[in-house]
Formats: C-alpha cells, sequence, structure tokens
C-alpha cells in the first residue's frame, strides 16, 4: 500500500514538473516573440556597436555611422519599418551591454566562438573574416612566418578581448604581448616603430597596409578563417530567425554585394574622413 502511495505520488510529481516546464516554456516563448514585437512597437532596432573596425563600421567626426555593418543593419532596420539606433559601447562590455538590455542586437565584426555562445544567441554567419598578421616595415624582410615573430624582444600589439588576442595568448610563448585598447592605436604603434606586428581582422590589417604604404608590410598567410555574426539575448530566437531571413534575402537580392564593393573596393566611405585619420 506504502509502495502504491509512493508511485502515486510519484506520477503526480511528474504531472506537475511536466505542466511546470510546459509553462516555463509558454513564458520563454513568450518574452522570445516580444523582443521582436517591442522593436515593432518602439520603431527603434538598437545596435550595440563600437566604432574603428574598418570598414564594418567607424563613425565620422561628424558623427555619421558609416561602414558594412552599417548599410546592413539600416537595410534590416527598414525592412522591419523601423529606425535603426547605434549605441557606442567599448568592446570588453558589448556583450554585458545586451544582457542588461541596452541594445536589441550586437552587431560590430563579431567573431562567431563557442565561448561567447554561451552568453549570447548567434545568427547565421554574415561574413567569412580571418586573422592577418600587419608588420612593421622593417621587419618585412626578416620575418616570414610566425615562428620568425615569436622570439624574444619581439613586441606583438593586440587589441584587448579580440580573437588576435585570444590566438596570440595562445600560441605566442616568446614575444612580448601588448594590450591595447582600440584596433587603431594597435595599427599605429607598428607604423610608427613602437610594435612589431599586430595580430588581427584581415579586412582591417589589408586596408590599414593599403592605406600606409612604405610603413607596414603584411605576412601572406592567414592565422586562422571566421565567421562574423549578429548576436541576441540567449532567449531572443525569433529576433534571430528574422534576421537571418532578413540575410538570406539581402545575398539573393544583390544588395549584400552592392554594399561589399561599396566598403571593401571602392572604399566610399574614405571621402568622409580627414587625411590624418585615414
Amino acid at each position: 500500500m506504502v509502495f502504491l502511495k509512493r508511485c502515486h505520488f510519484l506520477f503526480m510529481s511528474l504531472i506537475l514538473l511536466n505542466v511546470l516546464l510546459l509553462g516555463i516554456g509558454a513564458v520563454a516563448k513568450g518574452e522570445d516573440k516580444s523582443a521582436l514585437d517591442k522593436i515593432k512597437a518602439n520603431g527603434t532596432l538598437r545596435i550595440g556597436i563600437e566604432a574603428g573596425f574598418l570598414p564594418f563600421e567607424m563613425r565620422t567626426p561628424q558623427g555619421e555611422w558609416v561602414g558594412f555593418d552599417i548599410d546592413m543593419m539600416q537595410a534590416y532596420a527598414k525592412s522591419l519599418g523601423v529606425k535603426v539606433e547605434f549605441v557606442s559601447s567599448k568592446w570588453e562590455g558589448i556583450i554585458p551591454g545586451l544582457v542588461a538590455g541596452k541594445y536589441d542586437l550586437i552587431v560590430s565584426g563579431m567573431t562567431i566562438k563557442p565561448e561567447r555562445a554561451k552568453a549570447v544567441l548567434f545568427s547565421d554567419p554574415y561574413f567569412e573574416a580571418g586573422l592577418k598578421i600587419l608588420l612593421a616595415q622593417k621587419n618585412a624582410a626578416t620575418i616570414k612566418n610566425f615562428a620568425d615573430l615569436d622570439k624574444k624582444g619581439k613586441v606583438i600589439a593586440l587589441k584587448l578581448g579580440t580573437t588576435g588576442d585570444y590566438y596570440a595568448t595562445e600560441h605566442f610563448k616568446n614575444a612580448e604581448l601588448r594590450r591595447l585598447d582600440s584596433e587603431a592605436d594597435a595599427a599605429q604603434s607598428v607604423a610608427l616603430g613602437r610594435a612589431d606586428a599586430f595580430v588581427y581582422d584581415k579586412p582591417f590589417v589589408e586596408i590599414f597596409a593599403a592605406s600606409h604604404p612604405g610603413k607596414v608590410a603584411t605576412l601572406s598567410d592567414l592565422v586562422s578563417k571566421e565567421n562574423l555574426g549578429a548576436a541576441a539575448k540567449l532567449k531572443n530566437q525569433a529576433l534571430i530567425d528574422n534576421f537571418d531571413a532578413f540575410l538570406a534575402g539581402w545575398r539573393k537580392s544583390g544588395e549584400y554585394d552592392k554594399a561589399y564593393k561599396a566598403n571593401f573596393v571602392d572604399l566610399t566611405w574614405k571621402s568622409k574622413f580627414p587625411e590624418s585619420l585615414k
């Protein structure tokens, strides 16, 4: 009899647990759906972003946002029938800012990484990138590979908290690793001869090198290949699904290729910056 009562109690407990889980799921789905609904109701899509990652996101001296990510998110906001607001954030605080609700999405040249996927929900990749090494011109003749760079006395500049930082920490054991707050400062330290190299994303490295002939060079090989993605709160699957659908349509329409050409080939944004910042 006691056994039957215990079985009955266990059976009822399982039923209650299932009801509780269904209720939690319903709340989660409601929160998920409301993220997209709130954006439409408020008429504004807020994007967490850090300026300075050319040609993805830059801010002119007049305060205008320009770059590939900017073009993409303006197009996405238009597809939702809302305006877009870019919320400036320091890189080290950009994920905490999303979690705290300061913006709806992060779109800031963020590499899709398993470690980050524990804290945010990534979209489909919207750009295939990779790490490349910028060299001081004085080193172009003597540094031909990574081993040549990983020596005592060599200084490698890094942007704090980026995949270049992660890679260098893991692979360079002898060179001095010097972490800076911005990619512009790190690249300039190489151009000025204060650092021997800078490990960072391929588009930035190649454009910076092309803009500073005679001062810097690059290693031809990619350090790694990476994918960039938009990021939302873990519960906001509906928002990510909606962005992924937009992205597929944007590619199919040819507008993706137009934005790529403007920002990576024609460099249309350069005319908006004074010579000293190019």
